[in-house]
């Protein structure tokens, strides 16, 4: 066994070396990989809805984004509006099977043009292979007609993407999903697509510190 003047300073190097190395590798960042996720680009006029969500999003059916002339976006200058359906936005990105997404959005229940009837304002995050076939999918629809109006609300989602993957989407998007009919025209801002990302090349460069303090251990033992 080695004296303990040869473990103090050696071992506690190592064993803080190695614990930082985990620490930071358990450490997850988050950042929105969204494009446009406020729909603020491009700009519109005072009062003129411009039709599809702007830059980053592929939409389909009656999708406009407008200004805070028409509605009083949750934060920004715009939002998005969305009718009858399906209608919706999305943006996909790369991702691996076991890679968590988190995604959402604020909705609003647009007092002066209430959903009503079937309609929903769901978030979902849809899975899809390389050749971009869906291979399931997650919603979020608890937002419908007897959402309160007036208020926006946030509304996320979360998942883990299933053997397979290649491909995340966030789709925002809203339709008459209960079966009672369309009506109104809900209101998406603020939307946010994040998966946590583990800083590797830290951890690695501390572990290699630990891994040299073990060799220095090594080396005294030798020589006591």
């Amino acid at each position: 066994m080695l004296p303990n003047k040869h473990l103090s300073k050696p071992l506690i190097r190592v064993l803080l070396g190695i614990a930082a190395s985990v620490t930071l590798a358990s450490t997850a960042t988050a950042a929105n990989v969204l494009i446009n996720p406020g729909f603020e680009s491009p700009s519109t006029a005072p009062g003129v809805e411009y039709p599809g969500a702007g830059d980053g999003w592929t939409a389909f059916g009656g999708v406009f984004t407008v200004n805070s002339a028409v509605v009083t976006p949750f934060a920004g200058d715009q939002s998005l509006k969305m009718f009858a359906g399906p209608s919706g936005v999305f943006q996909e990105f790369s991702t691996s099977p076991g890679q968590e997404w988190n995604g959402g959005a604020w909705i609003l229940n647009d007092p002066s043009d209430p959903m009503s009837g079937g309609q929903v304002a769901a978030i979902n995050i849809e899975w899809l292979d390389a050749g971009q076939n869906q291979i399931g999918f997650i919603s979020n629809g608890t937002f419908d007609a007897t959402s309160p109006q007036g208020e926006w609300t946030l509304q996320t989602i979360t998942g883990i993407a299933p053997e397979g993957t290649a491909l995340a989407r966030l789709t925002l998007i809203t339709g008459d999903f209960l079966g009672g009919g369309f009506g109104g025209a809900p209101k998406y801002d603020e939307a946010f697509f994040e998966t946590t990302v583990v800083p590797v090349p830290a951890a690695l460069w501390l572990l290699g510190s630990g891994l040299l303090g073990l060799v220095g251990v090594a080396r005294r033992r030798r020589k006591s």
